[in-house]
């Protein structure tokens, strides 16, 4: 049976210190104190949860199974209670208090961002700071309570059970080509996007998953990739140079592509949209400046752009 009175954070972050050197001797010297009450700590802290944390394991000691997984618990444990001692001293400043948002890469670089900016300068106390990672680790963020909430593609080989996950948009993607390009006329047929040099993500990425996808549904066997770049830009900067054409995000799209040298190609016989999500996990009690930033990126991303 758990006895909850004898956890708190100094028995966990005690801990959390010995499993870092896998010795009860280097933690007590780095905690500088005695090395009976780092042992004392220990037991205390396995009978609390009826379970071995440690065994010996030559001259040191190393983690049990149970020990492992009471660690992840531990440290995640710390780095909440962390942030919410931070978020108290906040509210008793006066201030809005901290948001830490997990991205995947494009709704990051344009669409959230716009919104960030707006919304700091109406609330200038906020602190909001957004991470931009692949969907894999924007969502283990997300999971770690490394973040508070995500803007991200789910990425489905990884346990989303605990999340709540809710679609923001269909981001369409548009086949892209330079305004003066011989390689593709205004419209574009299946039968050409077969041989059609393409700038595309590096295979990996979802989006370029996405495009080969679609393509391989409309009867494209093999994306004729010949440049691949991780981010928009540098896809556009490789369209403008007329290296061959893109599907592109329409939020990574300049608001007037002529001017920025861009032609968009209509394709009568596909549609390529990426979903975005907002994702936070089920258990997570947001403050009310959180619950109104997250509202105003709802709403920004349900308006057309």
């Amino acid at each position: 049976m758990l006895r909850s009175r004898n956890l708190t954070l100094h028995k966990l972050h005690v801990f959390c210190t010995i499993a870092k050197f896998n010795s009860v001797t280097r933690a007590a010297e780095y905690l500088n104190i005695a090395q009976p009450a780092v042992t004392a700590h220990l037991r205390s802290l396995e009978k609390s949860l009826g379970v071995k944390l440690v065994r010996k394991a030559g001259r040191n000691i190393e983690l049990t199974h149970a020990g492992r997984r009471t660690l992840a618990w531990a440290k995640e444990t710390i780095q909440r209670s962390s942030d919410m001692f931070l978020d108290l001293a906040d509210i008793k400043k006066g201030l809005i208090g901290r948001t830490r948002i997990a991205s995947s890469m494009v709704a990051g670089t344009y669409k959230l961002s716009e919104t960030i900016i707006a919304f700091k300068k109406e609330f200038p106390s906020a602190r909001i700071s957004v991470s931009m990672a692949s969907p894999y680790l924007a969502t283990e963020s997300v999971l770690l309570g490394d973040c508070d909430f995500g803007i991200t593609l789910v990425d489905h080989n990884r346990d989303t059970s605990r999340l709540e996950i809710e679609l923001l948009w269909r981001e369409p993607l548009y086949l892209v080509a330079a305004i003066e390009s011989r390689l593709v006329g205004d419209v574009a047929y299946i039968d050409e996007l077969g041989t059609l040099p393409l700038i595309t993500p590096p295979k990996g990425q979802m989006a370029r998953e996405l495009i080969d996808e679609v393509l391989r549904a409309a009867g494209v066997v093999r994306t004729n990739s010949v440049l691949a770049f991780g981010h928009p830009e540098p896809i556009l900067n490789a369209i403008r140079a007329d290296v061959g054409a893109g599907f592109v995000f329409k939020s990574a799209l300049p608001r007037d592509p002529e001017v920025s040298g861009l032609r968009l190609v209509h394709t009568p016989e596909l549609e390529i949209a990426m979903p975005l999500f907002l994702v936070y996990d089920k258990k997570t009690v947001f403050s009310a400046p959180q619950i109104q930033l997250m509202d105003r990126i709802r709403q920004s991303f349900a308006e057309p752009a």
